[in-house]
């Protein structure tokens, strides 16, 4: 009889243990499962973000190369050793309609949707308008939304910025550029830039006696886009900026011809540019995984421009325009002082 009841004790202790470690392993599991949901979901959501935010900031990234590449001279003739051209100059980037939206199809999205009964929406780029929709998402069991960024809602953008020009031998001309930072609503643009102007005329005897004038231009610039929109709260982190580092090398065939005390100019361009994005905001695992994923949208980007320009002559003092155009159209007004 007592051996009966030890058998029964230890067949009871046996039956709770495997319940207690049965418990454990679900729990174990249901955990693990949870803990891949929610780290898949941030995946997620960073891809869908990274999309977005792609598709906001690129606009803007590549009208700086048109923004940055324009008006970086009054003449293909080249200067004599020392001459000095100071010019204080307006420049306004000209938005095109087809730039200032993008359109979104959740379908294509693997967590955010568009808040509502609609799956399909146009959001507005950085050059866009100041309307916004809705997104939502989840990770885990916690849901958010926000309001998606909104654009600088301008038909311009105008900017000035100073540059000086010096002749040194062999008939080439050093050049400087410099834009302080201005900002227009949440968005910021600051620039420099150097560039080196050489003379071909000067090496065509028949050229160099004649009205007409021929050059090599290359340019360097380098530039700052940012933008702040209303916070997004993601649960474990908050999103609240974008910024673009930029830079971009130019090179151009330029010639001109005089025509009295008017100059009369025109170019042809390649640009190759690089972009660099990074998000703002606070919560160290979201921007970390959201900026790696950035990385994707770095890189290269090669485009093809034209300038047509004119400088008309006061003495020492000039005044120019130049139109620069391809993807993007760009004008520059200049006052120059010559020395």
């Amino acid at each position: 009889m007592v051996q009966k009841r030890i058998l029964i004790k230890k067949n009871i202790k046996f039956k709770n243990t495997i319940i207690s470690k049965l418990y454990l392993f679900f729990l174990l599991t249901s955990f693990t499962t949870l803990a891949q949901n929610t780290f898949e979901d941030i995946n997620n959501v960073a891809e869908d973000l990274v999309f977005l935010s792609g598709q906001f900031i690129s606009p803007a990234a590549k009208a700086a190369v048109y923004q940055s590449s324009g008006g970086w001279y009054t003449s293909a003739k080249k200067k004599e050793l020392w001459d000095i051209e100071f010019s204080i100059q307006g420049n306004a980037l000209l938005i095109p309609g087809k730039f200032n939206r993008f359109f979104v199809d959740e379908t294509k999205l693997k967590n955010l949707k568009v808040k509502g009964d609609e799956t399909v929406a146009y959001l507005p780029t950085a050059l866009g308008n100041d309307e916004f929709v809705v997104i939502e998402g989840s990770i885990g069991a916690d849901t958010f939304e926000f309001d998606s960024p909104e654009g600088i809602n301008e038909a311009s953008i105008k900017h000035a910025q100073l540059q000086l020009a010096l002749g040194i031998w062999k008939g080439t001309t050093i050049i400087g550029r410099y834009s302080p930072e201005i900002k227009i609503n949440e968005a910021k643009y600051k620039l420099y830039g150097f560039g080196l102007q050489h003379s071909l005329s000067q090496w065509m005897p028949k050229l160099d006696q004649s009205s007409y004038n021929l050059s090599l231009l290359a340019t360097y610039s380098k530039y700052n886009i940012g933008d702040e929109f209303n916070e997004v709260d993601l649960r474990l982190g908050t999103l609240n900026s974008i910024l673009v580092d930029g830079e971009t090398f130019s090179y151009n065939v330029l010639a001109s011809k005089a025509f009295g005390n008017f100059d009369i100019s025109a170019a042809i361009g390649i640009t190759k540019s690089n972009f660099e994005y990074t998000v703002g905001g606070e919560g160290d695992l979201v921007l970390d995984i959201l900026n790696e994923a950035l990385g994707d949208l770095d890189g290269n980007d090669t485009a093809f421009k034209t300038d047509l320009g004119v400088n008309y002559k006061i003495k020492n003092f000039s005044i120019n325009s130049m139109l620069t155009f391809g993807r993007y159209s760009n004008v520059v007004f200049g006052v120059n002082y010559n020395l």
